[in-house]
Order: structure tokens, then sequence, then C-alpha cells
């Protein structure tokens, strides 16, 4: 049966955002299967008069109350995914409510789960585990090196920090450990890339970076540009205090045939193993030097972990889940 979906999400529909890439690949492999997918912001939510059988809120926090409020209003029934920064802290008394009366919860990892389950008493008995999927990005020329890339010469090893500048995503532990792995490789360069979400935190990471000729924020990307920057690295970082699922931006370098690190929290060792994350910073470094200094080991690793993305997050795979699950809580419904 074909439905008809709204997703609804916190931030704008063409934000470099993970939760517009979710939202952006979700889409596509529903309509894929034959449903009609429309995606909106949480502010353009008032403006929605259309019928939908169902709507997707993505993110408990800053989308479900809003979501919530709209289905009471249209006698329509909503599902919450959890994508992250939703599962920090203790929710306020009106997010617990949305999700409760959500008809179901979605993580897109174990370890997100578990947390979700333990912050969110209400989602026990209603969450599924469907594991964010990845969509490879695109085959880059020359010509698409975004402009404040660095030169790099055939000595230059290039680090990509991929996951935007912001507080949680912990980028400047980053760029303090390689500044101290720098005085031992004078060829090393690190690129942060995604979306700058402002504020204090943003401000002194940029008085640091300013510091370091070797680093450089390369801004927003398109799909692109970061393949092409992807594709003159040697290694992709994540050292995020919290993720929701297994990070776009790291399923996107592993399948692009780099190696991948992350720190020691559950979604970043679903996806690479405990032997690639780190806890401290004396950790990043060691398995950052590791990786430039026995570059075969390296990619043998890096090949394990592609077979486990192709096989574990494919694109039909989820789309195929989703399908099931919402079906399932729609009762057929067209």
């Amino acid at each position: 049966m074909k439905l008809k979906l709204l997703i609804v999400l916190p931030c704008a529909v063409n934000a470099s955002r993970g939760n517009t890439t979710t939202a952006r690949r979700l889409a596509e492999g529903l309509e894929a299967r034959k449903h009609q997918v429309t995606t909106i912001d949480v502010n353009a939510l008032n403006d929605v008069s259309e019928k939908f059988d169902l709507l997707i809120a993505c993110h408990a926090v800053d989308t479900a109350p809003l979501v919530q409020a709209w289905c009471v209003e249209n006698n329509s029934q909503y599902v919450v995914l959890f994508t992250g920064t939703d599962l920090n802290g203790k929710p306020p008394a009106h997010v617990t409510a949305a999700v409760a009366a959500a008809e179901h919860c979605i993580s897109l990892g174990a370890g997100p789960g578990r947390r979700a389950k333990d912050l969110f008493e209400c989602a026990r008995g209603k969450t599924t585990i469907i594991p964010q999927a990845v969509l490879s990005l695109p085959r880059p020329t020359n010509r698409d090196v975004p402009e404040g890339m660095p030169a790099l010469t055939n000595e230059s090893e290039l680090v990509i920090v991929p996951n935007g500048i912001r507080a949680i995503k912990n980028v400047s532990e980053t760029l303090y450990e390689m500044a101290a792995l720098v005085k031992e490789r004078p060829q090393l360069v690190v690129c942060f890339a995604g979306h700058d979400f402002g504020g204090k935190y943003s401000q002194e990471f940029h008085i640091e970076l300013a510091k370091h000729s070797w680093a450089h924020y390369l801004g927003n990307l398109s799909r692109v540009e970061l393949s092409a920057v992807v594709n003159a690295s040697k290694i992709a970082i994540s050292s995020s205090h919290s993720e929701g699922g297994a990070p776009n931006a790291l399923l996107e370098c592993i399948a692009a045939g780099r190696p991948a690190l992350g720190s020691e929290i559950a979604p970043h060792r679903e996806l690479l193993g405990k032997e690639n994350c780190f806890r401290f910073g004396k950790e990043m470094r060691r398995l950052v030097r590791s990786i430039l200094e026995d570059p075969e080991t390296a990619m043998l690793t890096t090949r394990k972990l592609e077979e486990k993305v192709r096989f574990k997050h494919g694109l039909s795979a989820e789309s195929l889940a989703w399908d099931r699950l919402l079906l399932t809580l729609t009762k057929g419904s067209s």
C-alpha cells in the first residue's frame, strides 16, 4: 500500500546537517518503494493543511512536541526518530509527553536505542532500531575541490574532521591533539568541515584554529566537494561526545575507502569496532600515527569496515525496514 508521509526536520531542508542527510536519504528510499514523501522544517508545520497518513518527527526535543500538537489538531499520527542531541540530558516534561503520544520510536543504533529507553520509559516497548544507511559520495573531479582547500604535496598527510563545529562534536580536542602530533609530523594537514553552529564554542575554536597554518575550516561542503576532500585524505576522525547513530560523515568516508577513527562512544564502537576508537587524546594520536605509518594494515582494516557498512548500512535494508514498520503502524492505510 502507498502511504502519504511527512518528514519534519528541526532545521532547514537544505541545511548541511546530519538530520537533512538522513531525511533526504530516507525520503528517496521510501519514494522508491512507492510512498509519497514530503519533507519540511518544523517552522513550516503550521502552514500544512494536507492530510497525511503518518508524520515522522526527526528529533524528539526540537520537533516532536510541535508535531504532536499538529497531529492532535489534525487527527493524525506520528513517529519519533531519535537523531542524536535529543538523547542528551534529562528531557523536559513536554518532550516526554510527545514521545509517549507517538505511535512508535526509531533509533539509528543499538547504543542510542538503549539511551532512549533509559531517558524515556514510555519508549521501552515501542522503539525499533533501524541502522542508518549510507548514500555513497559522488565521484569528484579536479574542479570539485572546495575553494578553501589547502595546497597539498605528495608528502602531505590530510586528516578530515567532517562533522561540523559544535561543542558536542568536540572538534577542539582533535585540533589540540593534532597540534601535538604535527610537531613530529610536519607534513600533517587537518581540514574541518560541516555546519558551524556559531556561539562561544565556535568563536573560541576559530581563534585557536587561526594559530595553526596546517589547520583549516572548509565550511559547509556540497556532497561532491566533500567527496573531493575525502578522496585526498588519509584518515577521517570524529571525536564527538554523542551521536544518534553511526554518523553520516564517517559512513560516507568508510564507503569511500578511507580509514576512520572515532571517540569511545557507543555509535562509534558499533560502527568502527573498539580497536578504532579512542578514549583519550594520547590514544587518538597513537591511532592516527599507526595508520599513517602502516597504511597497508590500515587499508585491510578499512576494507573490513567497508564490507560491514555494505552489509549493515545498505540503502535497501534501511528503506525495507522503514517500509515494513510504517505499513504495520498505519495498518495498510492509503
